[in-house]
């Protein structure tokens, strides 16, 4: 098999994982939308662990979010955040499409929104201005390479939007991922938002699914908006009891990825050819630039296909090759793909380098 490393839900589940939904798959499934015991088992464990007081078992994380702005949004309404969220680039507009909302973009530095130009379009409104009805965080934020959004940051942030009445949401796809980062619990990341979405399949393993997190009132409406949105699935113990095991199994081991992450980059660092800033691989992702070639017009299309010859999946992301790490990548697979880049012809290691440093 290849080593994939276009994103971290390329991944097979766990044995532990399999035999769960082979146990479940014997169960009796409740009828109700939130009958199943195996669902419930997984709500209560997402809810514990984001400091939430109830959560909902959704397909998606992108349905996840498109619930948590339709609750938050009405129609004609904007909600801030900034041009490189996910829910702005790879959603398909669907806040649009689905709630009416539109994302009013705020100048932001690695998914880091400014705060000045946050508490000056933190308004209500007026007979030709939209009011301003939540605020949109992403942690970690993929598109500048999973960087991590600090404690401190997301305090500033969300306390701008709570003193003028705007509600919180935090797209946290890979929340474990910034909670292991950062060496926090996740439900102190989870507690500045008024709601959470959090995918089971990225980083963690499991084969489909996210959580969608708040207070009770919020998610008894999720109950309703996610059957509209024609996200109401029954029965879902099977894909559940995959989620409870990742959610039980796989969050510490998360560390394990970041490590391989920066391993990774240190040696990419050391190719002639490659551009890579080592302060953007702060968990699970690795960005890495291919320097123009007169021979190519598109470096990393050709790279990446070079790399396939190698057996190495990358994914092109706009002018960078996009390498995220996960459980099925160990230490020979970075080998490998360190290997694969210097057979390309767009990087070659330079005629004399130290090791590459191992982590303890």
């Amino acid at each position: 098999m290849p080593i994939d490393l276009r994103s971290d839900f390329t991944t097979r589940p766990t044995e532990a994982m399999v035999q769960a939904m082979l146990r479940a798959a014997r169960l009796a499934p409740g009828f109700g939308p939130r009958e199943d015991p195996t669902v419930s088992a997984l709500e209560a464990c997402a809810a514990r662990l984001l400091g939430k007081a109830d959560a909902l078992f959704c397909p998606t994380c992108m349905l996840a979010n498109q619930i948590a702005i339709h609750i938050h949004c009405r129609p004609g309404e904007a909600f801030l955040t900034e041009a490189e969220a996910h829910v702005v680039t790879s959603e398909s507009g669907a806040a649009a499409a689905l709630s009416g909302a539109f994302p009013r973009i705020v100048p932001a530095r690695f998914g880091a929104l400014d705060p000045q130009a946050v508490a000056a379009n933190l308004d209500a409104g007026d007979a030709q201005r939209p009011r301003t009805a939540m605020l949109l965080l992403e942690n970690t934020h993929v598109r500048s390479g999973g960087r991590l959004l600090s404690l401190e940051q997301m305090d500033s942030l969300t306390g701008l939007a709570r003193n003028a009445g705007v509600a919180v949401h935090l797209d946290g796809a890979r929340l474990f991922n910034a909670a292991v980062a950062l060496g926090v619990p996740a439900d102190a990341i989870a507690r500045l938002a008024d709601s959470v979405s959090v995918n089971l399949n990225k980083g963690l393993g499991a084969p489909l699914g996210a959580i969608l997190a708040g207070d009770r009132e919020f998610v008894a409406e999720a109950v309703r908006v996610r059957q509209m949105f024609g996200g109401g699935w029954r029965p879902a113990g099977i894909p559940a009891a995959a989620g409870l095991v990742a959610l039980q199994s796989m969050v510490q081991r998360l560390g394990e990825d970041h490590a391989r992450a920066r391993r990774l980059a240190l040696g990419l660092q050391r190719l002639d050819g490659l551009e890579i800033d080592l302060d953007q691989v702060q968990s699970n992702i690795v960005l890495v630039r291919p320097l123009p070639r007169q021979d190519s017009s598109d470096p990393v299309t050709a790279l990446a296909d070079k790399l396939a010859e190698h057996g190495v999946l990358a994914l092109p992301f706009g002018s960078r090759l996009r390498l995220v790490i996960h459980h099925e990548i160990d230490d020979a697979a970075i080998e490998h793909t360190l290997d694969a880049f210097a057979r390309a012809p767009f990087a070659r290691p330079p005629t004399s380098s130290p090791p590459i440093s191992r982590p303890q």
